[in-house]
């Protein structure tokens, strides 16, 4: 199953792997949404990450933070968890 990224309105519904082949497509896809006052970032749907998913996830706190947005990140896969452990980043998740 390919990546695939829904905009609603305050939510973003990713499905598929997020690896570092899909990255850059995605942040430039995401830059076009209406980034409103909060985004909820639902990862209900996806199974498998590498580490560029944290890279990910920061870049869209940065963007979010440059347009007086909250991003909040829902259900996130258990190894993306595992991987903010590891670099002790995961209060930033």
């Amino acid at each position: 199953m390919p990546l695939n990224i829904e905009s609603e309105p305050n939510l973003w519904k990713l499905s598929g792997p997020i690896t570092f082949n899909e990255i850059t497509s995605l942040i430039d896809k995401t830059k076009n949404f209406n980034w409103a006052d909060s985004v909820q970032i639902d990862f209900s749907q996806v199974k498998h990450v590498d580490t560029s998913a944290l890279s990910l996830i920061f870049e869209w706190k940065r963007e979010a933070k440059s347009r007086s947005c909250n991003v909040t990140i829902n259900t996130p896969p258990k190894n993306l968890l595992k991987l903010a452990r590891l670099y002790g980043v995961e209060d930033f998740i």
